[in-house]
């Protein structure tokens, strides 16, 4: 399992880069429009008393990208940064900034989630059949008794017990007594022996849900 999540995270970078790229992108464009807003408002309204609440969350570009990027974080509870811009702006601001939240916080993250789950369990999957064709060499090692490069039926039966073919049966839920039937299906040229080819192909195959109907 901790192979797994290793494997998971070293091929989720793309998709996080990616993510922070359009997230970016996003706020730096939402910024400039409420940035502008706040800095229109404090020219129009100079000589009177200043709107400190804008200043906190608006003062600069940087101010207010990094006041959005909270807002969806869980920095900032979004309502202390929008109830200054409907109370001194226009109280029509709360549904442009609604708008914004419900885009990112709602569409652009589950997107971003969906990606990253399903880049991780591709990954995962392509590590896991590395790991068992690495397995099933080893395998097929110890099955090849004379060292002939092919496994005859008589050699599978021999290692019925060994704890290697045992795992081997257990990852692909196929039960020893189907031991034959597994010979024959990997025997597809019906020659009575299986080189490393056949073994290999066949025990990737099975692991498909297709497995059943190849055993009858």
């Amino acid at each position: 399992e901790l192979r797994a999540i290793v494997v998971s995270m070293s091929s989720s970078w793309r998709p996080l880069l990616s993510t922070i790229a359009l997230l970016a992108l996003v706020i730096y464009v939402v910024g400039i429009y409420f940035t502008q807003l706040s800095t229109q408002y404090r020219i129009d309204h100079q000589g009177t008393a200043p709107a400190e609440e804008l200043d906190e969350y608006f003062g600069s570009l940087g101010t207010t990208a990094m006041s959005l990027f909270q807002t969806v974080t869980g920095g900032l509870e979004w309502r202390h940064m929008v109830t200054p811009l409907m109370d001194h702006i226009s109280p029509a601001i709360g549904i442009v900034f609604s708008m914004y939240i419900i885009f990112t916080a709602l569409a652009l993250m589950n997107i971003v989630t969906g990606v990253f789950v399903e880049t991780a369990l591709q990954h995962g999957r392509e590590d896991k059949d590395v790991c068992m064709i690495n397995h099933l060499r080893d395998l097929f090692g110890v099955l090849d008794e004379n060292h002939s490069g092919t496994i005859t039926w008589e050699e599978l039966q021999d290692n019925l017990s060994d704890p290697k073919l045992l795992a081997f049966f257990k990852d692909i839920d196929i039960d020893v007594s189907e031991a034959k039937g597994l010979f024959q299906l990997m025997d597809r040229d019906g020659s009575g022996c299986i080189d490393a080819d056949e073994f290999m192909c066949g025990a990737l195959r099975l692991r498909g849900p297709a497995k059943a109907l190849d055993l009858q």
